[in-house]
């Protein structure tokens, strides 16, 4: 069954969703009131409407009280978010989540209605930051405000022990979901306790955002 989504807002956040959305196998309903916005979607996504998503009856027009999630990705002013989101829980959709550049109205936002409350700007600020500081970290993707993903390369003094030896959950703090092995450059989920790391592994691990940078000396 294919995920249905409904995307207000088509800047370049929200027609990045729309378009990643529909190459993905989704069903996306993208909406914006400016019709140059709307016009640069229009061949990517299921459906893509001019419409005032302050306005319920146009969001009903456009099908999007048929939809499993929405997005409200404009962010811009705080009122036009509000009346986007409580237009969302009056038509019944269960998943809301919203853009907003100020931290501010995260908590605004999610009284009204929204399910989830993301900040781009900051998100990737503290991905970039992880990053940088962390020689030994590839890729890190917040999952909440206290745990997230990482993908890290092994460190030299874990290479040809065992996961089992390095105790790296009760020492590290890091959860081991997949391993990608240096030898077959693809990930494998079932992570044996058993197994002896070697030079270029890849781990992806879960972890709590405090101590990713504090349990690696890296």
């Amino acid at each position: 069954m294919k995920k249905t989504i409904a995307v207000l807002g088509l800047g370049l956040f929200g027609s990045a969703v729309a378009k990643t959305m529909a190459k993905n196998g989704s069903e996306v309903i993208a909406i914006d009131s400016n019709m140059d916005h709307v016009e640069e979607v229009l061949d990517s996504v299921y459906n893509a409407v001019q419409a005032d998503f302050t306005k319920i009856d146009q969001l009903k027009e456009a099908g999007v009280g048929e939809v499993d999630t929405a997005v409200v990705a404009t962010g811009e002013k705080l009122e036009v978010t509000i009346l986007g989101i409580m237009n969302l829980k009056k038509l019944g959709i269960q998943e809301v989540i919203v853009k907003t550049k100020n931290l501010s109205y995260k908590e605004v936002l999610l009284k009204v209605g929204a399910t989830r409350v993301i900040l781009p700007e900051v998100e990737m600020g503290v991905r970039l930051a992880n990053e940088l500081s962390n020689t030994s970290v590839l890729d890190t993707f917040e999952l909440d405000e206290k745990y997230h993903l990482v993908e890290l390369n092994v460190m030299k003094q874990w290479i040809g022990n065992s996961l089992n030896n390095l105790n790296l959950r009760s020492e590290h703090g890091l959860n081991i979901i997949a391993i990608k092995s240096s030898e077959t450059n693809q990930y494998n989920p079932q992570v044996d306790p058993n197994y002896l790391i070697r030079e270029g592994d890849v781990f992806l691990v879960f972890s709590e955002n405090k101590k990713i940078n504090t349990s690696l000396d890296i």
